[in-house]
């Protein structure tokens, strides 16, 4: 929805209370219809700068700074969820691994990512009832590229590891780009090993998949390792 649409949607419904609500009161209602209505809800990979949605997302990993950020997935692709101060309760309740519900959030492009950002009438739901199955399916490759571990330093002037690596997998090639912590765990693995990610943070552009991330939920395996 559009804020065009939005606007349209809070006149309509002002007209057939006729004027006796407030409009913040009108706007809470249709925010509230758009979370309940099925047909509001968009897809990650559907996501269009400039206009609001109301997504389902597994929280793949949190991050802490300026600003409290997320990465959500479900099962069509991936994007960036903004909070602000004002959420910082709503933040500290989610643990990566929830299944979050945002209505009303606000698209924007930041970076090449869909970022979803949560405004005053912005609203989360935690584990909600009404989630839908998230089931991200591992991507199974032959690593034929790996690049040196860069170092990083965000917004908030942290340092931050990122290593890129190309996986051949049955259908394509995938650039890959392994976050932090599982450096480690990949720092024996070789060029022509076949690798397994789970729970992997997917990147599709235009029903393609274009990248793919290791983050705080992702696990790899080696073929041949117990």
């Amino acid at each position: 929805m559009s804020k065009e649409e939005f606007s349209r949607a809070v006149q309509e419904l002002d007209r057939e209370f006729d004027g006796l609500l407030e409009r913040d009161v009108l706007e809470y209602i249709v925010v509230d219809e758009m979370g309940r209505n099925r047909g509001f809800i968009t897809p990650i990979s559907e996501l269009s700068a400039g206009r609001s949605c109301t997504v389902f997302g597994k929280v793949m990993e949190k991050i802490k700074g300026k600003k409290r950020q997320f990465v959500i997935s479900d099962n069509t692709s991936s994007c960036w969820l903004t909070l602000w101060d004002s959420q910082s309760d709503v933040f500290n309740r989610v643990e990566v691994g929830d299944i979050i519900k945002v209505i009303n959030g606000f698209v924007r492009e930041h970076n090449g990512w869909m970022e979803v950002n949560i405004g005053r009438w912005s609203h989360i739901e935690i584990n909600p009832e009404d989630a839908p199955s998230i089931d991200i399916k591992p991507i199974t490759g032959e690593i034929v590229d790996i690049r040196d571990t860069e170092v990083i330093f965000n917004d908030d002037g942290d340092v931050l590891f990122s290593k890129r690596v190309v996986l051949r997998t049955d259908s394509s090639t995938i650039p890959v780009t392994i976050w932090n912590e599982h450096i480690k765990s990949f720092k024996d693995f070789r060029k022509g090993d076949i690798i397994t990610i789970i729970e992997p943070v997917k990147i599709v552009r235009g029903k393609r998949l274009t990248e793919v991330e290791v983050r705080s939920l992702s696990r790899i395996s080696r073929s041949g390792d117990k």
